[in-house]
């Protein structure tokens, strides 16, 4: 029987091990390319398809071109066996934009021509094609963007997200130690060790265990206090290899911020394939990251949150994710917004229950800090954005009766697909029913109240 203890010891080594383990080196830096796929003088219109492109390792690919605005391709994909298949389709320009005054448009200026939302095509690919589907374009081009898949970023969701807490820091190696210490003593147990043979190691491995016990106990992180809704975990950028901000062609000083605080979501989706692993959603999001900065030149990535259909939540554009970041998703609805951004194309089918479920605890955290009901509406003045997509025209103030829209919702686009959108009505029932606001401190020269 005793040989038996040797089974709770090895699931404490499992536990414990790959916490030792150092943090990966950061992943090799995404490379962007930009070829053209026909003359700059031609004129192509729907039947058209390119001659294949060599994509050399490229994982991430768009569509630039100039003419119709409207125009819209499908890229298809050749992959490593020679077979064809169709990425997905892009819908006229990017559906992306900045706000007028801001340095992400100040970028986007200085790229003159039309660009598509990235698509992820996968890593095998060898290959692409471009075929018009819709309207007229001059001088195509296709720009690609190779990020390499690495190991999982630590952090991430795994077999053992939810039963190892998550322990930044130094930390983590004492709690790694009192689980490898444990396994070592169940071990010598098994093999004949009797502790409790002379009192003095009984009472010896009693203290250890107990004070080793409560250590670990004082250095997990703490409970929630019932102020907020706990924070789910979120990868950072140092975790997935974000590049720095305003490190793209048109370079940017600082993170800007909207001087009211966040008042209210927006729901997007990426408009990528569905069909990736969770190894690869790190590299799909150090893609985007590119795309919009070389591509559209951004000062980062467009999106303050991405979550991919695994559950795994990726901290977006830098600059605090609990501070009124402005970013780059919704043209004239920018400031004043977090955009969270679901990893794949949600046109026909909906989000996995691991990505809803994200979505939803991401959404109770982010509005409560932001102390916004998202059962009420706002009044929004809307913005000048480059892509002229606003319902609205520029300075019209437009109530909205929900603090979480869609992208469509407030520009004109499919985003986020035809199969998520009416699920939004559930995800702020949802969203509202965990919603705590943090409580409020007034100081007077005699009191203080807490409400």
């Amino acid at each position: 029987m005793r040989r038996l203890l040797i089974v709770p010891a090895v699931a404490l080594v499992l536990l414990g091990g790959p916490v030792f383990a150092t943090d990966e080196p950061a992943p090799p830096a995404p490379t962007s390319n930009e070829v053209a796929v026909a003359p700059p003088t031609q004129t192509v219109q729907p039947g058209w398809t390119s001659a294949p492109t060599p994509v050399d390792g490229a994982d991430v690919v768009g569509v630039s071109w100039e003419g119709d605005p409207s125009a819209s391709f499908t890229v298809q994909a050749q992959h490593a066996d020679g077979t064809w298949s169709t990425a997905t389709k892009t819908d006229g320009d990017s559906d992306n934009q900045a706000d007028a005054g801001t340095a992400d448009a100040a970028g986007t200026a200085a790229v003159t021509d039309l660009k598509s939302d990235p698509v992820w095509i996968g890593e095998d690919a060898t290959a692409v094609r471009v075929a018009v589907t819709n309207g007229a374009a001059t001088d195509v081009k296709v720009t690609t963007v190779d990020a390499p898949s690495t190991a999982p970023p630590s952090g991430s969701a795994g077999a053992l997200g939810g039963i190892v807490p998550r322990i930044d820091g130094p930390d983590r190696y004492l709690f790694a130690g009192v689980l490898v210490a444990i396994a070592a003593l169940l071990v010598a147990v098994a093999l004949g060790w009797s502790p409790w043979r002379k009192r003095a190691y009984r009472r010896g491995f009693a203290l250890i265990a107990v004070g080793a016990l409560a250590l670990t106990a004082c250095r997990l992180p703490p409970a929630p206090t019932g102020d907020v809704p706990t924070m789910p975990s979120i990868i950072t950028r140092a975790q997935w290899g974000a590049r720095p901000f305003g490190t793209g062609p048109v370079p940017c000083s600082a993170p800007e911020y909207a001087k009211g605080g966040v008042r209210f979501a927006v729901v997007h989706h990426t408009v990528n394939s569905n069909n990736y692993t969770p190894d690869q959603s790190a590299a799909m999001v150090r893609a985007i990251q590119s795309y919009h900065m070389d591509a559209d030149g951004y000062c980062d990535v467009a999106y303050q949150f991405l979550i991919d259909k695994y559950g795994q939540i990726f901290e977006g554009r830098a600059g605090g994710m609990d501070q009124p970041v402005i970013g780059g998703h919704a043209g004239g609805f920018n400031y004043g917004s977090v955009g969270v951004a679901l990893i794949g194309t949600y046109s026909s089918v909906k989000p996995t229950d691991a990505q809803w479920n994200a979505l939803v605890l991401l959404l109770r955290w982010r509005l409560s800090v932001a102390r916004v009901d998202p059962t009420q509406g706002f009044w929004q003045t809307v913005g000048s954005s480059p892509c002229n997509c606003q319902r609205w025209a520029v300075g019209t103030s437009v109530f909205l009766p929900n603090a979480i829209v869609g992208h469509r919702d407030v520009d004109f686009t499919d985003c986020p697909g035809a199969a998520f959108y009416p699920e939004l009505t559930l995800l702020r029932q949802q969203v509202q029913s965990g919603i705590v606001f943090p409580p409020t401190t007034t100081t007077s020269s005699s009191t203080t109240t807490t409400t």
